[in-house]
């Protein structure tokens, strides 16, 4: 399964990577690095440290989004995941051959089988490249999106999600109108339950010589600290970005319904963001004009984190 990676590469997201580069079902043919949980400059550099770690030098990184589709200035949340973002990790600059925007294009028609998006961060250049070019659709066989909350408290406001809140007019591009794909969300309603304990992050790394295991005990107690400031009822921590690229091979682990899903623009603070979908007993959907979302919105904990476990221990 070829995948191209849009992330904004933060302490999740660098589960979610290594995850793939560690599955033998997945093959990452690039990555987008993008603004959104750092700058894109510094996603860029957390995505060479990691490809270099895990001996995948040859994966293209493509440079995305340094701001959303209007112009605004992006904001940062350094205490979720560090300045740099990988908590005290702090990688060096290392020289690679970065790749123009464009090439996201040439990386999906080269391509030699139909390509899945795994979309982790802001949705400001999968916007982009569809406006640019929307005949990719017809080389994509699937796009999975890490956003949005339903019926749910959000995680940047009291009811919008960061990655959607971050700019809401890709977002709705991306969810609206790249027909006849339906997008695949992956909301908090789904992804806050995929907590990943200490215990569970040091069953990862018990006895291995992995340098990438020790790595991601580090970034996650940096992690887990913040969580245990904002939400000391849980167990450990949410690894929400994860769940989409868990999801591209094990879709039974998780429960779905299809839905209209619209996105609210509005500047407000308070409405900003908000993912909203009709969730009544007999909601109003037309599933024939392909105008609609398959949404996550349960799953299988111990199955995801066996499926974990495995792939990270391989």
């Amino acid at each position: 399964m070829n995948v191209l990676f849009f992330t904004d590469l933060g302490i999740d997201d660098a589960f979610a990577l290594i995850y793939a580069l560690k599955h033998p079902q997945i093959k990452v043919i690039g990555i987008v690095a993008d603004y959104g949980n750092v700058s894109r400059d510094r996603a860029i550099r957390n995505a060479q440290y990691i490809l270099t770690m895990t001996n995948s030098d040859h994966i293209p990184i493509i440079s995305g989004a340094s701001r959303p589709v209007l112009g605004t200035e992006p904001e940062f949340f350094p205490y979720v995941h560090g300045a740099e973002g990988l908590g005290t990790v702090i990688p060096e600059e290392m020289p690679k051959a970065l790749y123009n925007f464009s090439n996201i294009f040439t990386v999906i028609k080269e391509s030699t089988e139909p390509v899945s998006i795994v979309n982790i961060g802001r949705l400001t250049s999968l916007a982009m490249a569809f406006i640019l070019h929307p005949e990719l659709l017809n080389l994509v066989q699937n796009i999975y999106v890490m956003g949005g909350a339903f019926l749910v408290r959000g995680n940047v406001t009291p009811y919008a999600e960061a990655n959607i809140f971050g700019d809401p007019t890709s977002a709705s591009i991306v969810i609206n109108h790249t027909s006849p794909l339906a997008v695949s969300l992956f909301p908090l309603n789904v992804t806050e339950k995929a907590i990943a304990t200490p215990q569970f992050v040091q069953s990862l790394i018990k006895d291995s010589e992995d340098t990438s295991g020790h790595f991601l005990r580090r970034i996650y107690e940096f992690y887990y600290t913040f969580y245990k400031k904002e939400r000391p009822g849980l167990r450990g921590a949410p690894i929400h970005d994860l769940v989409p690229v868990s999801a591209l091979v094990n879709p039974s682990i998780f429960k779905y319904v299809e839905r209209n899903v619209q996105i609210v623009e509005n500047s407000s603070i308070f409405g900003k963001g908000i993912t909203v979908a009709d969730f009544r007993e007999h909601p109003v959907i037309n599933p024939g004009d392909n105008d609609f979302s398959i949404i996550a919105y349960d799953m299988d904990y111990d199955a995801f984190l066996k499926d974990v476990y495995t792939v990270m221990r391989s």
